[in-house]
């Protein structure tokens, strides 16, 4: 049995998404979004999920960073834990355990744009474009103290233009770890959780 988590999935008919809605021009978040709207017009209009008011937006201490936007149809609005997903499902369950608050993370994929074959790995050209929009949003964070890499898109995007990340934010905590699908075995549960763990040690450090 997976362990409970305090968020319940939102399926597409909550009203907590139109309470998102309502929300995407707050402050910690209308940065994200303009960026957002921006990237998407770039590759000639298509649809990128926004940043969830629900979560920390700019203000928020980590940065957590997954794969990509999926395939190219309506399905997710916005990039938040309370998506009705099993990645989603999993994340919830990791900041249950290890007490991680929404308002801690802001999300954010190492490839913004949905692609036609998601599962693939990530073209050089694709984990360059992806690193350059990763280094326009950390930009607009305010209080970033952790990047969470989580999956190898996320990890090839940042590694992309890593001298240039390391540069501009020397004394940034780079986690690298699992996609949170990606622990199908025991032991890669274990080191899941013990990543987790930190994640949560590190971001309480940053409010003290």
């Amino acid at each position: 049995m997976a362990p409970a988590d305090n968020w319940k999935r939102a399926l597409p008919n909550d009203s907590f998404w139109e309470d998102q809605k309502a929300g995407m021009e707050e402050a910690h978040v209308a940065p994200l979004n303009d960026l957002v709207l921006a990237l998407g017009a770039a590759k000639g209009g298509v649809r990128l999920p926004f940043a969830a008011p629900w979560h920390g937006g700019i203000h928020a201490p980590a940065l957590m960073v997954l794969n990509d936007a999926g395939e190219p149809r309506e399905e997710t609005t916005f990039m938040c834990i309370r998506n009705p997903d099993r990645a989603a499902d999993r994340q919830r369950h990791l900041m249950t355990e290890f007490n991680i608050a929404p308002g801690d993370l802001c999300h954010w994929n190492g490839y913004p744009w949905p692609r036609a074959e998601p599962k693939r790995p990530l073209t050089p050209e694709q984990s360059l474009e992806g690193g350059r929009a990763l280094l326009q949003v950390m930009e607009l964070m305010v209080n970033l103290k952790i990047l969470l890499l989580l999956g190898r898109m996320a990890q090839d995007a940042a590694d992309a233009v890593l001298p240039e990340l390391c540069s501009a934010y020397p004394e940034l905590q780079i986690v690298r770890s699992l996609h949170p699908l990606g622990a199908k075995r025991t032991v890669d549960r274990n080191e899941q959780k013990r990543v987790w763990a930190n994640i949560a040690t590190q971001i309480r450090q940053t409010g003290q």
